[in-house]
């Protein structure tokens, strides 16, 4: 027996010499980190007072909250790659009674500065009444009221200490613009990030006479004349327009579609509200210092119609904001073990690209592959690239994947664009004043693309003057356009592309008025919607039309999403969806590989180094791919040198035997795990 347990050690032994032999580099690097990372307290955004007033945090709250101030720990956070923390700054308690705090903070960027490491600062969007009331009385009347004259707290939990600003007053926007200077004079701050600076959904929408007022001036400047009134809302005057209330019979959880014109255009307001808002904090910002960076939670691109619920409408925010987070709840990156609907946050990362801003998610895993695949990094002068892996929320992971990346980034992750032979449109009528079908259709259209790995875009009416970049566009249910964009659509095919177009696409115009004639249909020379796939030439290009995008299961709402992202299940139809698109695209795709509908791809063009970089990742983290053939499409003029694959799971890269077929090169993908990189060097 006693030799029996010396064999077996041994066995144990070896095998564990064999498994570290086998580790790959960023495995090893890994370990080691990991080893080290547990004697870190990272950074906290939230003040010492915040836990103790909201509740539910450990005992040890204190020490925890005292540790990361610690400069050893500081000086063990660089040692382990962090290049920027985000710090507790501004929650809302008042300037005075968060002071202490605030010097803490100064002091520990000190440190951080000192070794090189950059600094974001939180600042939270809501005013805590029992501190920052006694503080600046004023304060009481900076708030939003409801419908009857009541505060609107903020919206999770117990938390009604907190009450939400109205976004339109100018005495809070003035506020805030000093805690501004507070973190650049004292702080030296060189990131701001932005919470909670949203509005609440119906009927706890702000009614208070700021809102009001400036609703009717924002109307006034939109309809001027009787003419311009009487056409919009059959008044010849604006200013006897009402915003109506809600009550047990007129319930905003019953809207389907928004109709009425005042209401439509309240949306709107509410959106350029808040946007404005955002849009004075980021001005003030950049103009103490253009190398200052500032981001919002904004969150991303779901199937929710967060126009109408939070008053979010992504492209007011293009320019005035450099990078935005996700953190919501049932969107998180996976397969669905119940029914295989691949989750993902791409439609977010696509978004923000053509906003040119960067996302900032931390999750590990897939998470993380997805963020590498898809992320846009912006670059900010005098501070550097922001998406990177070293974000803020991605500093705590110390994964192979995440080594990888730190390594790999600044070389191939950076200064590219992503190749897009597809676009697909989100009209601000269609998606503004429908709560339900719109989402449903154009999420699952985008569904289609994602997991048949075709390369696109998405776009919003702000972006219709730029068809000429795209091949093709897909209006997935955009049930309402506008003449002026139906005009665009047809000069686009006219000039040789292609335009998909489902469903009711077309059916009302801009203000949701429905049109006696479909003017998409009118284009093919058809009077009724056909019932198979119908195609016609117009000009050098054509219009492509599908009657209807067949979920691949029966769709159950959860609260306020029409399609729980749990349910984003390819259509039923997805093979004759993505067969014509693809039969009828100018050129053919850029992209095409022989993978599993779980494995989504992205690829990028690169000028400076002249490379056309391809990602792959996968989602089905129970299934390795075996391998399989890519062709894609170089986006240099030349031949290719080099087809390079690039993986966590290899110590160095591999060069990839490639031919060279009509100007695509055409290679197999080893097996992969999680992630791979491909570099086409011409």
């Amino acid at each position: 027996m006693k030799k029996l347990a010396t064999f077996g050690t041994v066995l144990l032994v070896a095998l564990a010499s064999t498994a570290a032999f086998c580790q790959s580099r960023f495995e090893r690097s890994a370990l080691e980190k990991q080893k080290e990372a547990a004697a870190i307290t990272h950074p906290s955004h939230e003040p010492l007072q915040f836990g103790q007033r909201r509740g539910g945090v450990p005992e040890d709250w204190p020490q925890r909250y005292d540790r990361q101030h610690d400069p050893e720990n500081v000086r063990l956070l660089a040692r382990l790659g962090s290049r920027y923390e985000r710090l507790h700054f501004y929650k809302g308690f008042g300037l005075a009674f968060e002071m202490p705090e605030i010097r803490r903070s100064a002091e520990m960027a000190r440190v951080m500065h000192g070794l090189g490491m950059k600094v974001s600062l939180y600042v939270g969007g809501s005013m805590f009444v029992e501190t920052f009331y006694r503080e600046t009385p004023a304060a009481v009347s900076w708030e939003q009221r409801d419908q009857y004259d009541r505060p609107v707290p903020y919206l999770v939990g117990t938390q009604t200490f907190r009450h939400m600003p109205c976004p339109n007053e100018q005495g809070y926007r003035d506020y805030i613009k000093r805690v501004l200077d507070v973190g650049i004079d004292t702080v030296k701050a060189d990131e701001f990030f932005f919470d909670n600076y949203f509005l609440r959904e119906e009927p706890k929408s702000c009614r208070c006479q700021r809102c009001i007022d400036g609703f009717h001036h924002w109307l006034k400047k939109k309809y001027p004349t009787p003419e311009t009134a009487r056409a919009r809302f059959g008044y010849p005057d604006t200013d006897w327009i009402t915003v109506n209330e809600w009550d047990e019979f007129n319930r905003p959880e019953d809207v389907r579609t928004v109709d009425d014109p005042v209401l439509q255009e309240w949306i709107r307001f509410r959106c350029e509200s808040l946007a404005g808002q955002c849009r004075e904090f980021y001005r003030h910002i950049k103009s103490r210092d253009p190398k200052l960076v500032a981001g919002f939670n904004l969150k991303g691109l779901y199937s929710l119609n967060r126009y109408w619920y939070n008053a979010v409408y992504h492209p007011l925010f293009a320019g005035d904001c450099d990078f935005f987070c996700f953190d919501i709840e049932g969107a998180a990156p996976g397969l669905d073990p119940r029914n295989g609907a691949l989750v993902s946050e791409i439609r977010s990362y696509k978004m923000a690209r053509r906003l040119d801003m960067a996302c900032s998610d931390g999750s590990p895993g897939v998470a993380l592959a997805e963020e590498m695949a898809f992320n846009n990094q912006k670059y900010v002068e005098g501070f550097g690239w922001i998406g990177a892996g070293y974000n803020h929320y991605n500093q705590g992971i110390f994964s192979p994947l995440a080594e990888f990346f730190r390594e790999y980034n600044d070389r191939y992750y950076t200064a590219t664009d992503n190749v897009t032979d597809v676009a697909v449109l989100r009209s601000w009528p269609s998606m503004a004043y429908s709560i339900a079908d719109c989402w449903i259709a154009v999420t699952l259209a985008e569904q289609v693309l994602i997991q048949h790995r075709v390369p696109f875009d998405i776009i919003f009416d702000e972006h219709m003057h730029e068809l000429s970049r795209y091949r093709a566009i897909v209006l997935a249910g955009q049930e309402s356009l506008s003449s002026e964009n139906v005009g665009r659509l047809e000069q686009f095919a006219s000039r040789g592309g292609a335009v998909l177009f489902t469903g009711n696409t077309a059916d009302f115009n801009e203000f949701r008025r429905a049109r006696r004639l479909n003017p998409l249909l009118g284009l093919m020379g058809l009077k009724e919607k056909p019932k198979a796939v119908t195609v016609r030439k117009v000009g050098s290009g054509r219009l492509v039309y599908v009657p209807e995008i067949v979920p691949g299961m029966a769709i159950t709402p959860w609260e306020r999403w029409p399609l729980p992202a749990a349910q984003w299940v390819l259509p039923a139809n997805h093979d004759q969806l993505c067969q014509a698109l693809t039969e009828n695209l100018p050129g053919g795709l850029s992209l095409e590989a022989e993978a599993p509908l779980t494995t989504a791809a992205e690829i990028y063009r690169r000028e400076q180094s002249k490379e056309t970089i391809v990602h792959f990742v996968n989602y089905d983290q129970d299934r390795p791919l075996a391998a399989f053939t890519v062709r894609a499409r170089p986006q240099f003029p030349g031949r290719v040198k080099s087809v390079t694959l690039f993986s966590p799971e290899r110590d160095q890269p591999l060069a990839l035997e490639f031919a060279a077929e009509d100007n695509v090169a055409v290679f197999t993908l080893p097996g992969m795990n999680l992630y791979s990189m491909v570099v086409i060097a011409q």
